[in-house]
């Protein structure tokens, strides 16, 4: 599934995701549940009619989810969830960023609905034993860019850069690490064991080891 995500939409949700949590700090947003990725902010993002078609048919096409294993340690094992939705999308006015519910009551008027609308939802999904925890990614990430903004967007612009092969994997490596030990603090309630070597890193996570054999095998 890695190889077969175009670049450009991984790119296009790399853009939206930064965009939304950015401004969740910005204009003091809670941003619980929103979508990463809807519609109008992808035109706002500067995406095209036809490339944003594109987008939704392909995630149209592969259902309601798709999950990424990032991590595996014994039985506890923590996802990457994509959940394509169609739903009543809500944004605010004039930034486009979509909201969740509660944010949509606080800002008021300014919240726009719309009906049968196209949503792209990303988790991180942990499984333990008969326990499950999902947490949006936007919330996350907010509060990550509160703690170390520089190091928040610099994994964006690695991420960006790694799929158009304009860096070396090993960025991505370093900054995931880095994220990593900055969030140690709160990690090491959840996680049995938190990696911080790049062997730690690619035994524990199926996803980033897949991506590191794919990038040896087309070197």
């Amino acid at each position: 599934m890695i190889k077969h995500l175009p670049p450009l939409f991984v790119e296009a949700i790399v853009n939206s995701v930064r965009e939304v949590y950015s401004k969740c700090v910005e204009l003091g947003l809670e941003c619980i549940d929103p979508p990463s990725v809807i519609t109008p902010l992808l035109r706002r993002l500067g995406y095209g009619e036809y490339q944003i078609r594109r987008f939704w048919h392909f995630f149209e096409g592969l259902g309601s989810s798709i999950a990424f294993d990032i991590y595996h340690y014994l039985s506890i094992r923590f996802n990457l969830l994509l959940s394509y939705r169609k739903e009543t999308v809500m944004h605010l006015r004039d930034e486009r960023i979509p909201l969740d519910e509660l944010d949509c009551q606080r800002v008021g008027s300014e919240c726009v609905r719309t009906p049968h609308s196209h949503a792209l939802y990303i988790y991180i999904e942990g499984r333990m034993r008969n326990t499950t925890l999902c947490i949006n990614v936007v919330r996350i990430l907010r509060l990550l860019y509160l703690r170390n903004p520089m190091l928040t967007n610099e994994l964006m612009d690695v991420l960006i850069n790694v799929i158009w092969r304009r860096t070396d994997i090993s960025e991505l490596y370093d900054r995931v690490l880095k994220t990593l030990k900055l969030g140690s603090d709160i990690l090491q309630f959840i996680l049995p064991y938190i990696p911080t070597t790049l062997r730690d890193l690619l035994e524990l996570s199926p996803t980033l080891k897949r991506i590191h054999s794919l990038n040896i095998e087309e070197r």
